[in-house]
């Protein structure tokens, strides 16, 4: 059985150790910082994006069928597209 241990030794030194800690807590207030920076970027960006989005829908002109009636409740409304010969053909051919 092969036994794999990755182990950074302990300095001995008490100073070494406080650089360690310092090290060590400088490098967790920067991922803490670059974490905050990406967020806050996100954040902006996506506010930025919908602010575009209301601008360029708000100038366009309302749709002509805006005035058409509305259908009943009961009613199932759609579209539909004739095709030309059916499905189990027009996968062979």
């Amino acid at each position: 059985m092969i036994r794999t241990v990755f182990r950074i030794p302990r300095p001995r030194h008490p100073l070494a150790r406080l650089a360690w800690i310092v090290v060590g807590a400088i490098a967790a207030i920067a991922a803490l910082v670059l974490g905050a920076i990406v967020l806050a970027v996100l954040v902006a960006g996506g506010a930025l994006w919908m602010l575009w989005r209301a601008l360029r829908n708000s100038t366009q002109p309302p749709s002509a069928n805006a005035e058409t009636p509305r259908a009943p409740a009961d009613t199932l409304d759609g579209e539909f597209t004739v095709l030309p010969r059916p499905l189990d053909q027009r996968r062979h051919a």
